[in-house]
C-alpha cells in the first residue's frame, strides 16, 4: 500500500519521495514504528520487490482488509497525474463539510466504504444522502494513445456503478477542454462522450429545444457543420475541474449530441460558466452541478440568440429570392427583340401551366402580379402595356392568379402599394 499515517497525518509514500527525503533514510524511521496503517493502525514498514515499487507492508500479520482494497484501488488509479490526489481530497474535505451539517449524508473514500464489499472497481468517493448513493469519480491524464482503451474501462466501470445502485458522477481535469465557440463546436475524446452525464438540467434544456419550432433545424440555423439532423435534440453535460493554488474550480460545459464515430464532435450551446466548489456539490437529493439562476439566464439568451438566427435566415432567404427575381428581369430584351410573330405568342390558356413553371423553377417563397406578367412577357405573351408601363395582361394575370389561390397553391398575402397582389406560395409539391 502506498499509504500511511506518519506524525499524525495521512501521507502517501510518494509525497515523502517528492520531499527528497532518502529511501534508505525512511527504511530507518520505519523500522522504529514511524509509519502506521491508516486502517487498522498497525505499524507499517516499506519495502520494495522485484515486481512491486517501494510500499508500505504491515508489520507483523498479514495487510487487513482495508489495505487490501486500499491496494487494488491504487492499482486502478495509477494512470492519473499527481493532481488526482489533490483533486479528489478538496472534494471529499468539502463534501465531509456539508456531511456536518445535513445528518443524512455520508461521505467516504470509495474502497473504504465498499471494502467488506470486495468491489471489482471503486469511485474516488462515495456520497450517500437518505436511500441514494453517488459514485464521484475524477479522470486527470486523458491522452490520445490511451483513449480507446481508457473509453472501454469507463464504459465497463460506469455500468458497474449502476448495477450497484449507485449514480455515477465523472469529473474531467481542465486541460482535456477543447471547445470552438464560434462554430458552436466541442471536440471530445471518446472517453469525455462515454462519461457525459444527463442531469435535470439537461433535460429542461431539451424541454426547450424541442418545443420550438423552426423553419430549419437548429444545426442549420447556427451554420453548424454537421452529418445528419436528429428527429429529437439530445443535451448532456460534461464537468470539468481545475486545482488553483488553495482551491477547486468547475467548468459546466452542456452540449447536443451529433457525432457518435471518431472524431467525435457535439453542438456546444453556450460558452459555460464556472461554478465553485460549494456551490457544485451542493447536496439535496444529488450533487446540484449547476448554479440553477445562471442556467435559467443562459437558456433565456439562447431563445434569444435563436430568434436572431431565424431572422437573419429568413431575411437571406428573401435576399436569394431577389436575386433570383433580378437575374429573370435582367434577361428583358428591348422591344423590338422581344417581338414575336402571333403564332408564337403565349396565350392566355397557357398562363397558369407558364406561372407554375415560374413557381418551381425558381423555387419561389412569394410572387407578386407585375413579376408575374413580366415573365410571362419574357416568354411569349404580348408585351403591349398601358400608359403606365404596366403590361395589358395583368389582369388575365390576376384572372390566372386568383385561380391559384382556388386551387391552394398560393394565398393572396397582400394588395395595393408599389407591389400590388403579392401572394405567398403554400403548396411546393406542383
Amino acid at each position: 500500500m502506498q499509504e500511511a499515517i506518519y506524525e499524525g497525518r495521512n501521507i502517501n509514500l510518494s509525497v515523502l519521495l517528492d520531499e527528497k527525503r532518502e529511501i534508505r533514510e525512511l527504511k530507518k524511521s520505519s523500522t522504529k514504528g514511524a509509519f502506521s496503517c491508516p486502517y487498522c493502525k498497525e505499524t507499517l514498514v516499506i519495502k520494495s520487490g522485484d515486481k512491486r515499487k517501494f510500499h508500505f507492508s504491515h508489520k507483523k500479520s498479514k495487510s487487513c482488509e482495508l489495505s487490501i482494497e486500499s491496494d487494488k484501488y491504487e492499482e486502478q488509479i495509477k494512470r492519473e497525474s499527481k493532481q488526482h490526489s489533490v483533486i479528489k481530497n478538496f472534494i471529499h474535505d468539502e463534501l465531509k463539510a456539508q456531511q456536518k451539517v445535513n445528518k443524512e449524508l455520508e461521505v467516504e473514500y470509495g474502497f473504504v466504504a465498499k471494502a467488506t464489499e470486495k468491489w471489482r472497481y471503486y469511485p474516488d468517493i462515495i456520497v450517500k444522502n437518505v436511500n441514494k448513493e453517488i459514485a464521484i469519480t475524477v479522470l486527470t491524464n486523458v491522452t490520445q494513445n490511451r483513449d480507446e482503451k481508457l473509453a472501454n474501462q469507463i464504459i465497463k466501470r460506469n455500468t458497474y456503478f449502476k448495477e450497484k445502485g449507485l449514480i455515477p458522477i465523472w469529473f474531467i481535469e481542465k486541460t482535456e477542454q477543447s471547445i470552438d465557440l464560434g462554430r458552436h463546436v466541442i471536440h471530445l475524446w471518446e472517453a469525455e462522450l462515454n462519461l457525459a452525464m444527463k442531469t435535470p438540467e439537461d433535460l429542461m434544456w431539451e424541454t426547450l429545444l424541442n418545443e420550438i419550432t423552426y423553419d430549419q433545424s437548429l444545426f442549420e440555423l447556427f451554420d453548424y457543420h454537421h452529418q445528419n439532423t436528429p428527429d429529437s435534440y439530445k443535451v448532456r453535460s460534461l464537468y470539468y475541474i481545475q486545482s488553483k493554488e488553495d482551491s477547486i474550480q468547475f467548468s459546466v460545459r452542456r452540449f447536443i449530441e451529433d457525432r457518435q464515430e471518431s472524431p467525435f464532435r457535439a453542438f456546444v450551446l453556450n460558452a459555460g460558466y464556472e461554478i465553485s466548489l460549494s456551490t457544485a456539490l451542493l447536496t439535496t437529493q444529488t450533487l446540484q452541478l449547476s448554479d440553477p439562476k445562471i442556467e435559467t439566464q443562459l437558456r433565456y439568451s439562447f431563445l434569444q440568440e435563436v430568434q436572431q438566427k431565424e431572422k437573419e435566415y429568413v431575411a437571406k432567404q428573401k435576399e436569394i429570392e431577389d436575386a433570383r427575381r433580378t437575374e429573370l428581369l435582367n434577361k428583358r430584351y428591348d422591344s423590338s427583340k422581344r417581338q414575336v410573330s402571333s403564332k408564337n405568342l403565349l396565350t392566355k390558356s397557357h398562363f397558369r401551366t407558364a406561372i407554375l413553371e415560374y413557381i418551381k423553377t425558381c423555387r419561389l417563397r412569394s410572387i407578386n402580379a407585375d413579376d408575374v406578367a413580366e415573365y410571362l412577357v419574357l416568354n411569349g405573351a404580348s408585351n403591349k402595356s398601358y400608359n403606365t408601363g404596366r403590361y395589358k395582361i395583368y389582369s388575365d394575370v390576376c384572372a390566372c392568379l386568383d385561380q391559384l389561390v382556388e386551387e391552394n397553391v398560393i394565398e393572396l398575402s397582400s394588395t395595393g402599394g408599389q407591389r400590388d397582389r403579392t401572394y405567398a406560395v403554400i403548396n411546393m409539391t406542383l
